[in-house]
């Protein structure tokens, strides 16, 4: 299933559009909550939406401390 069949909603089209960008396969979601002007907590929100459907959370955080997040298509 690929993220733009799936998602209509603007907010969760600003976090998969972060995380489809072409040099990152796993993203911090602080940098995806910079990148697209929405909370950390609201990224996490939509990510937690689609966990294991379309994005996948890293058991490991980045060095920043936060968690990692890819989508699935990618991360496998």
């Amino acid at each position: 299933m690929k993220w733009k069949d799936v998602i209509t909603d603007p907010d969760e089209i600003k976090v998969f559009m972060a995380l489809d960008g072409p040099r990152y396969t796993w993203r911090t979601v602080s940098a995806v909550a910079r990148q697209t002007g929405l909370s950390e907590e609201r990224v996490l929100q939509i990510l937690a939406k689609y966990n294991l459907q379309l994005t996948r959370l890293s058991e490991t955080p980045g060095a920043s401390g936060t968690p990692l997040v890819g989508l699935l298509e990618r991360v496998g």
